[in-house]
């Protein structure tokens, strides 16, 4: 009995430290691991002197590559957004955008991806993507930092899968939020955040111009990469540095609230593109290339729309 209690005595103090331990290496983890779930907080409008230039880069699966090839023309061509919106694969390029990658970094990027990096198919869910390995590159790559810590400003598109709501995140975890955003329903598993479910971006808003200009945007950059968009870029070319027409009786629903957007566009940009599956990595270089052409063919009319940009100039009240 008495030999029983000093080795009692050892053994509690031993689980004692072990605790301690295993709750502070817990918290360090916790600390260096978690962000907040991504979140909505009200648009505040960028005001600035100079003409707020904002990118918004539509949805299309692995056509968004082509946004790569755009980024690349733009920041030759010496223009830099000061806002990045994007829905669905345009969520993913705009989320990097935003945290500063050069157009040279996000082309390497592009070129050493591929699915296995992003695709994580679960068998127990029908064989469909989860999105949490798209949601972990995000977030990896941008360093743990909230959307709100970005360099750019930045806001993603996504869709309420219950009432078929858009919704804008622009706090907390950028991964979460592009997981939500790309979550293309009966492909990929709907993304939950704070308890409620979230579909693909481009169901709401294929291309988020509406978004950008709310934000405070005087000149906006549409990137459309969708088939429709893609079918009217070969049909004809100059599509690429015109605005879309308005939306007409005779057309689809979607096809309507897609070119609901682009009019509000000051440029349109619509590269001329492989027909691919929208988890077909193979012709991302393809994609790539003719989005830098497409938007090297709207440097004049854009560079035109910029230079007639009109400010106000800034009230200041004398004393009396």
């Amino acid at each position: 009995m008495h030999a029983v209690a000093p080795l009692r005595r050892c053994l509690d103090a031993l689980c004692i430290a072990l605790g301690l331990l295993l709750a502070g290496c817990s918290g360090l983890l916790a600390d260096n691991s978690r962000l907040a779930e991504p979140s909505t907080a009200a648009i505040e409008p960028i005001r600035s002197e100079r003409p707020v230039i904002a990118l918004a880069l539509g949805s299309g699966g692995s056509r968004g590559f082509a946004h790569v090839g755009v980024i690349k023309a733009l920041e030759e061509a010496g223009i830099t957004p000061d806002i990045v919106v994007g829905s669905s694969s345009g969520a993913i390029v705009a989320a990097l955008y935003a945290g500063g990658f050069s157009a040279q970094r996000l082309e390497a990027i592009a070129a050493e991806v591929d699915e296995s990096d992003l695709i994580d198919i679960s068998v127990f869910d029908g064989f469909r993507v989860l999105g949490e390995r798209l949601a972990r590159f995000v977030t990896d790559t941008l360093e743990h930092r909230p959307i709100e810590a970005l360099p750019r400003a930045l806001a993603v598109v996504a869709t309420d899968a219950e009432t078929g709501n858009m919704t804008v995140f622009n706090r907390g975890d950028p991964g979460a939020a592009v997981r939500a955003s790309s979550s293309v329903p009966r492909l990929f598993v709907p993304a939950t955040i704070r308890g409620r479910q979230y579909i693909d971006g481009g169901l709401t808003s294929p291309v988020p111009v509406k978004l950008a200009r709310a934000m405070g945007a005087d000149v906006v950059i549409a990137v459309d990469v969708s088939r429709m968009g893609a079918m009217a870029a070969r049909a004809t070319p100059a599509a690429t540095s015109t605005q879309a027409p308005a939306p007409t009786g005779s057309r689809s629903s979607r096809r309507a609230l897609l070119e609901g957007e682009l009019k509000l566009a000051t440029v349109v940009i619509r590269p001329a593109l492989e027909r691919t599956a929208l988890l077909d990595f193979d012709h991302k270089l393809q994609h790539l290339n003719a989005g830098e052409n497409a938007a090297r063919e709207v440097l004049p009319a854009l560079n035109r729309a910029i230079a007639d940009v009109k400010k106000a100039p800034v009230e200041v009240s004398s004393a009396r």
